[in-house]
């Protein structure tokens, strides 16, 4: 941990919160309020703190088909009468990952968050994507599901963490 980030979370009086969190035990109901109005950096500092110890930096990558299959809880975004901001949906997606045994994987949707707000949510807990790489918006000429495969991937790596596709790789089609 960075001294900006245990200064920072010392001056909100969330020591405790952090010290229990990567100790493995999910937080209590009052804890999470504590959070809910916590500065958001700071939520997400400790989400993904967590994410890191319990989980790793690896990404995992699955069709939504698969996601069933895993030991994952599907994000659903932020239920509101308005439409939910990023911001809410980042907080929530930090606390349902603080409020979840280390050992369960946390993910998001692709299609459902768009791409940078869930290449977002991997600073906020999240450690697999759902999504499709053979998408029906991807563009035929490049090279169809293999192109969204490297996008996928590159948006990974700039999120500091390695992705694995659970579906085999695509392969790339011989252009004459």
């Amino acid at each position: 941990m960075g001294k900006v980030f245990s200064r920072a979370l010392e001056r909100a009086g969330l020591t405790d919160l952090h010290s229990r969190a990567l100790s493995g035990e999910s937080l209590t109901r009052a804890e999470l309020l504590r959070l809910e109005a916590a500065d958001l950096l700071l939520v997400a500092g400790l989400a993904d703190a967590m994410r890191a110890r319990f989980r790793g930096d690896e990404v995992r990558f699955v069709r939504a088909s698969s996601a069933r299959e895993l030991d994952l809880i599907v994000f659903k975004g932020v239920a509101s009468e308005h439409g939910a901001t990023g911001a809410e949906v980042l907080r929530e997606l930090a606390l349902l990952r603080l409020s979840t045994k280390p050992s369960t994987g946390i993910a998001v949707s692709v299609e459902a968050l768009g791409l940078e707000l869930a290449q977002t949510a991997l600073l906020f807990g999240a450690d697999t994507l759902i999504g499709d790489l053979s998408n029906a918006r991807t563009l035929p000429l490049l090279d169809g599901a293999a192109a969204r495969q490297r996008e996928l991937a590159g948006l990974v790596a700039r999120s500091g963490r390695r992705v694995t596709f659970a579906e085999p790789e695509p392969v790339l089609e011989q252009r004459p």
